[in-house]
């Protein structure tokens, strides 16, 4: 049984290495994954300052080590040196200057910093350029929380290869001996390629752990849409995106507790899911979300007033339909349209569309009202 566990593992390890599409998209699901959960607990500026510090921090480290016994000895090491630190800073300004940094943008910044660092390393002398490749640890770990073990594994890689090609460098060099070297290679190695491999292996076991987590926080468990908490967190990250006119509407369902019952719950729960891929298909782009019970949300951003209108317009036909040209949605809606969405002016607006809301089911003939678009932002 032992031996057919370990050879199902290593036929999974080998599925997973030969798998073309997964190495070309490397990175890119893993590093959603992780601005998703730090989006949801508002770090993802604190991620942009940590990871543009990694770089920058390089900058005095430099600097100490030309008064260090690893300096540069000869004018074209200090050259290579000076334009390696150069380098780290100018890589940490540019990260800082991104304002949505994507996936492809966090694996320069890991190619970047590895040519920086190993270039600087060949450039010291004696042991710290071995030591000095200890620093490609750091930037390990910060590659197996937000790009996944495929891009890690290539860096550890390179890491593995820039700490040999320092060792040998310092024994022709130098004439220093394998074994006068090994206390500065094996920690060297350890901290590049053990520690890094282990590192991901916990990130990789707690990582879809914490996506189903997430998920949970932010989701409807029986609509699949996003929940009060999600809803706030989606308009947040909208809002930073785009730009443009705002719609933002609530639809309550018409005598959803009659329907109950007499259907059964059911039968309601299966209207609720309905009417949520009704919204969802037919208002595209649009967020929606069930705020609880039979209440839904819909936020959408239009760069202009006249395509704002027009979700107004989709809207208006969904919950006027007779389900015959198209799908309808037995509901009444109220709706503001805005100039353009702030999320700490999000809970007025809500508001704002609620007394629309209170308005059309006081006359069902209505279907849905637009109130005012006034509403008092921050």
């Amino acid at each position: 049984m032992r031996t057919t566990g370990t050879r199902r593992f290593a036929r999974s390890v080998l599925r997973r290495l030969g798998d073309r599409e997964g190495w070309r998209t490397a990175g890119v699901a893993e590093y959603a994954s992780a601005q998703s959960w730090l989006r949801v607990q508002g770090g993802g500026l604190a991620l942009r300052l940590a990871v543009g510090g990694l770089a920058l921090m390089m900058v005095p480290l430099c600097v100490g080590v030309l008064f260090s016994a690893g300096r540069p000895t000869t004018t074209g090491a200090m050259i290579v040196f000076v334009i390696a630190s150069s380098g780290s800073a100018v890589l940490g300004v540019w990260w800082l200057r991104l304002r949505e940094p994507r996936a492809r943008d966090a694996i320069r910044f890991v190619a970047t910093a590895d040519i920086c660092l190993f270039a600087g390393c060949l450039a010291q002398a004696g042991t710290a350029r071995i030591s000095g490749t200890t620093y490609l640890g750091m930037l390990a770990m910060l590659t197996a929380f937000l790009l996944g073990w495929r891009v890690l594994l290539m860096h550890c890689l390179l890491s593995v290869a820039a700490v040999l090609a320092t060792t040998v460098t310092t024994m022709v060099v130098d004439g220093s001996s394998l074994g006068e070297l090994y206390t500065t290679l094996a920690p060297a190695l350890a901290m590049v390629f053990a520690l890094p491999m282990i590192v991901q292996f916990v990130v990789e076991s707690g990582r879809r752990g914490i996506g189903v987590a997430v998920t949970d926080q932010n989701r409807d468990g029986l609509t699949g849409l996003y929940n009060r908490v999600g809803m706030q967190s989606a308009v947040r990250i909208m809002a930073r995106r785009e730009h443009g006119a705002a719609v933002v509407a609530i639809l309550d369902l018409d005598r959803f507790k009659q329907y109950n019952d007499t259907n059964g719950h059911l039968s309601g729960d299966q209207l609720l899911v309905d009417t949520g891929r009704a919204l969802k298909d037919g208002l595209p782009e649009a967020l929606v979300s069930r705020m609880g019970g039979d209440e839904f949300v819909v936020v959408a951003l239009r760069p202009t007033r006249a395509a704002a209108d027009a979700v107004v317009a989709g809207l208006r036909a969904l919950v006027a339909g007779d389900g015959v040209t198209g799908p309808s949605i037995a509901g009444s809606a109220g709706v503001v349209v805005l100039p353009r969405l702030e999320p700490r002016g999000f809970p007025r607006a809500v508001s704002a569309a609620d007394h629309a809301l209170y308005e059309a089911k006081a006359d069902r003939s209505l279907r849905l009202v637009v109130g005012r678009g006034d509403v008092e932002l921050p």
